[in-house]
């Protein structure tokens, strides 16, 4: 098993990643670019969205297991 300091990265790069796809879903989204772009994009914005909660619930029990 990772160790928090590795975990908190792995968020960290979660959170970076989701700020970009939003970014990049907000840009085709005004633009005349097709749907399954927008698609294809919002569904990766999700996968990341669900790995950074994943990770933020080992980090919550990793917390609680500390304390």
């Amino acid at each position: 098993m990772s160790n928090k300091f590795d975990i908190l990265e792995e968020y960290r790069v979660a959170e970076a990643k989701i700020a970009e796809l939003n970014n990049v879903c907000e840009k085709i989204n005004h633009s005349s670019r097709g749907h399954h772009l927008l698609n294809a994009y919002d569904e990766k914005r999700r996968d990341a969205q669900a790995e950074r909660d994943r990770l933020g619930v080992i980090l919550e029990a990793m917390s609680a297991a500390e304390d």
